[in-house]
């Protein structure tokens, strides 16, 4: 930051860099003039223009084109609105003096899109024409920016023809390399699609091999029981057998005598039966144990032809991989050569253009070397540019928002008229309404276009100073220009407080501001007397 000290009497300024509560005297200052600068000292209002990046920028002034110069003077009411302006019947942009509108609407294009007037052709009048000499040099100038001397123009379309031939022969090669590259491609695809289903084989044919060994462990397991099982059943039918032949008084199931022995008789167990059944059981296991036999020798063919096919897939998936080793680096290569074409294609299709610019702007300086000088004069009609609508809406929008965080009644719909170059508010244009209304709503405009470059990364002030926005509480027209009755004033507060990246600064009377922010490091208080400060310039107390 700066801090500008300034005799009460006039004269120069002296800026010190930093901020100083009194005039430093270790620091050599800058000195800045007033008003007009010389070759040595620059004034306050381009010191201040080239800090914040508005410097050496022109506005058309006139119907005739002619310019004016950017200052601080000419663009400060944008930043800074007094209590007469801002209650206004008038644009909050524009001037209603009538030399002034073409420079404002110039100005307000300028920071809505950030291109000034410095380009515009004067038109010819009162001896300021812009001569055939004159459009020479420029073209002269351009085909010069163009990095190119002076050429004839059969030497320019020599060059362009060779430039189209060789872009030609170009084309042709890249049909050529495209079709070989593309078959390459393809066969490098069927390559790795072939790999990947020798892939799946393979670990298919790995894990059934897996699965069909962990079967036939399983099994000579079972078959095992089985055979255990059947020597243990021919053991019992041969006992059986051997008891069943031997005499014996005693009963081989009971151990009762056989006559006499009233218990023996209730013994329904037989020797007859239990042979008769481990025969059974017998036939039967040997039968599931003949079927196990069965499962196991299909098992094992079926292991053993995978076991043959697993080196055939292997040797076939490593012949694959050994192709794509060889088509891959040739592939990467044609794709390189490929990519190399086009750059230079790209290229060729540059300086063809380039050169075809160059023959463009030859000929017309041609055209006006031979031909006779005539004037143009350009009507007033075509001497104002038009106010760009995409800009002029998204700077409706900024406002319409700074209005509805305020909470003001029946602000939902905002457009900007460019016949009167104001704002209409829910259908009704901006100074039809109360002074009131017309304060809070010129704020929001000057806020809204400040908002508006902050959000486009475009140059302004960076700060804002108004009085009276909040007029609508102190001296109302009438009801509906009243709102004492709303908290409007407390939300204008809290959303500039909630502003950081900006400045500013509000003049308000007492009655207007809510009691939040009636004190607080950033509130000062206007006290009209010895105490406190006295206004806006503050005085030196009496001892």
């Amino acid at each position: 930051c700066f801090t500008f000290v300034r005799s009460i009497e006039g004269g120069d300024y002296e800026c010190f860099e930093g901020l100083h509560k009194h005039k430093p005297r270790d620091i050599v200052p800058i000195i800045l003039r007033p008003k007009t600068e010389t070759k040595k000292i620059k004034s306050i209002s381009s010191f201040i223009l080239e800090k914040v990046n508005l410097s050496n920028n022109k506005l058309k002034k006139n119907a005739q084109n002619g310019l004016v110069s950017l200052t601080l003077r000419n663009s400060l009411d944008l930043a800074v609105v007094n209590e007469a302006s801002i209650q206004k019947e008038s644009s909050p942009y524009i001037s209603t003096q009538y030399t002034k509108i073409t420079e404002h609407k110039s100005r307000l294009k300028f920071i809505l899109t950030g291109v000034d007037d410095s380009s515009l052709l004067p038109a010819e009048v009162e001896k300021k024409s812009l001569s055939r000499e004159a459009k020479i040099e420029v073209l002269k100038e351009l085909i010069e920016e163009q990095g190119n001397s002076l050429s004839d123009i059969a030497t320019l379309e020599s060059s362009l023809s060779e430039f189209r031939e060789q872009n030609d022969r170009l084309s042709q090669a890249i049909l050529r390399e495209r079709s070989i590259l593309d078959a390459n491609e393809e066969k490098y695809n069927s390559l790795v699609r072939n790999r990947a289903s020798l892939r799946d084989e393979l670990e298919l044919k790995t894990r059934r091999a897996d699965e069909v060994t962990e079967m036939l462990s399983r099994f000579k397991l079972l078959q095992n029981q089985y055979e255990s099982d059947i020597a243990r059943l021919e053991s019992i039918a041969e006992t059986g057998t051997l008891l069943e032949a031997l005499p014996s008084e005693k009963c081989p199931t009971c151990g009762r005598r056989v006559s006499g022995d009233k218990v023996h008789q209730d013994c329904d167990a037989s020797i007859k039966d239990v042979i008769a059944a481990a025969e059974s059981e017998k036939l039967k296991i040997e039968g599931l144990n003949c079927e196990l036999k069965f499962t196991v020798n299909n098992l094992n063919s079926e292991l053993e032809s995978i076991n043959e096919q697993l080196p055939g897939i292997e040797k076939e998936l490593s012949f694959v991989a050994k192709e794509l080793s060889v088509v891959n680096p040739e592939l990467v290569e044609q794709r390189t050569k490929f990519s190399e074409l086009f750059a230079v294609k790209s290229q060729v299709n540059e300086s063809i253009k380039w050169y075809e610019q160059l023959v463009l702007l030859n000929k017309k300086k041609e055209e006006l070397e031979n031909s006779a000088p005539q004037k143009e004069i350009k009507g007033k009609g075509e001497g104002e540019r038009v106010l760009p609508t995409n800009a002029l809406f998204k700077l409706s929008k900024e406002v319409q928002n700074f209005l509805q965080e305020w909470g003001l009644p029946n602000s939902n719909d905002v457009h900007f008229d460019k016949e009167t170059c104001d704002f209409v508010i829910n259908g009704k244009h901006r100074i039809s309404n109360g002074k009131g209304y017309r304060a809070i709503t010129h704020a929001a405009a000057t806020l809204g276009l400040m908002k508006y470059t902050e959000e486009n990364e475009l140059p302004h002030l960076g700060f804002s100073i108004l009085d009276s926005p909040l007029l609508a509480y102190e001296e109302p027209d009438n009801e509906e220009d009243d709102l004492s009755g709303t908290d409007v004033n407390i939300k204008f507060f809290d959303n500039l407080a909630a502003w950081n990246a900006k400045q500013v600064i509000v003049f308000e009377n007492k009655k207007s501001i809510p009691n939040k922010y009636s004190s607080g490091e950033q509130v000062v208080q206007f006290t009209k007397k010895n105490s406190g400060r006295y206004g806006f310039f503050p005085i030196k107390p009496k001892n």
